[in-house]
């Protein structure tokens, strides 16, 4: 089977984080099936000229939309992915009359209205984002209109993500399936962590957008330093962003706080989760919150918020702790250190219901079965 996959982001040799969740899914395909053959494009209307290049054993060739035209008329299809669909690839799906079976997975910022976004408003950017935006989502209610019969599949990564891109579209999706991202247990492997753990808590964010509510984070440290015990218990930050000196430093001067100005690959992720406990995460909005379902899978309890997905893949009190502000988050760090049972109990049940839900082999399968189709 000839598969082309487009998009607008995959990983090269100095962007390893452009796309890696995609790129793990044309690995995990390839190693699933020897009879598919995938070829990546990554559509970038900036690009004057089609450039090929070869990652990690997967052709990838990057260029603008008539290359990409050009690129489908010359070779043998037999089903077109698309992760991150915009006005340009609805306009090649069109060009060839729907021709391909083609399947679409919604990540998120593509299909949610510029509203849901005010969390990062300033009056240089936003506006053009918006307007951008408004764009988007006009050209996407008219592809769904469009494709009513037509041989084309929606995946959301949740329930709340389809939700979501039909209320801000004013559309009803009828064919899609609600399939996660993958969390690697491979490399996120369950380890049974000691009581002591429960004092040591990680946070792993980009520091680029306040969807990620470091400040939050930063506000729930800041109060449980006047609580008798804050000495007893260690936090570690990692990550990179304008506002990571803004934010960290707020923090720096307390000895137990440890900061570390750097992005970490996944096996460095891993080992990192080797050495903590809790996993602090709150967040403003998320389709599903990977770098926490990663997290889970490695056994730390999460403490993250009460929004958007992310109760599709924690229970309150079952496996981790979903909060509204820093006081309740703070509340949740002292409750796991002065009752170590409760830290035992969360932390072998988020890995179990992380792994049921999110695992390699459950994902890739259900994907290759619609693949297959």
């Amino acid at each position: 089977m000839e598969i082309l996959l487009i998009s607008q982001i995959y990983p090269k040799e100095n962007e390893l984080y452009n796309g890696g969740f995609i790129h793990r899914r044309v690995i995990n395909y390839q190693l699933k099936a020897s009879d598919v053959k995938i070829k990546v494009f990554v559509l970038d209307e900036q690009s004057s000229q089609a450039k090929s290049y070869i990652f990690e054993d997967v052709s990838v060739i990057r260029g603008n939309k008539k290359e990409l035209i050009n690129y489908i008329k010359n070779n043998s299809i037999d089903k077109i992915l698309i992760h991150f669909i915009n006005k340009d690839m609805m306009e090649v799906l069109r060009f060839f009359n729907y021709r391909f079976p083609t399947i679409i997975w919604v990540h998120g910022f593509e299909a949610l209205g510029w509203y849901r976004r005010l969390f990062n408003f300033n009056f240089k950017d936003f506006p053009k984002y918006a307007i951008k935006n408004m764009i988007q989502m006009k050209h996407l209610r008219k592809f769904i209109k469009e494709i009513f019969e037509k041989d084309v599949k929606f995946v959301f990564v949740s329930n709340w993500m389809k939700r979501i891109l039909e209320f801000d579209t004013f559309s009803k999706v009828h064919n899609c399936e609600i399939i996660p991202n993958i969390v690697d247990d491979n490399i996120f492997k369950y380890t049974p962590k000691n009581t002591n753990m429960r004092k040591k808590i990680l946070l792993i964010r980009p520091f680029e957008s306040r969807k990620y509510a470091n400040d939050i984070a930063i506000k729930a440290i800041i109060e449980l330093s006047s609580k008798p015990f804050f000495q007893e218990i260690e936090f570690t930050i990692y990550g990179k962003g304008k506002d990571f000196e803004r934010l960290t430093g707020q923090v720096s001067h307390f000895s137990n706080v440890h900061i570390f100005n750097e992005y970490l690959t996944q096996s460095q992720i891993a080992h990192v989760h080797k050495e903590h406990g809790v996993f602090l995460c709150p967040t403003r909005q998320d389709a599903q919150g990977v770098s926490m379902c990663e997290a889970m899978s490695s056994g730390l309890v999460p403490i993250t918020s009460n929004n958007t997905a992310i109760p599709e893949f924690v229970k309150h009190n079952k496996t981790g702790y979903l909060t509204n502000n820093h006081t309740e988050i703070a509340k949740w760090i002292e409750h796991l250190f002065f009752n170590s049972s409760d830290f035992h109990r969360l932390s072998q049940e988020t890995a179990i219901s992380i792994k049921k839900q999110c695992n390699s082999d459950l994902i890739i399968n259900k994907e290759m079965q619609l693949i297959s189709e």
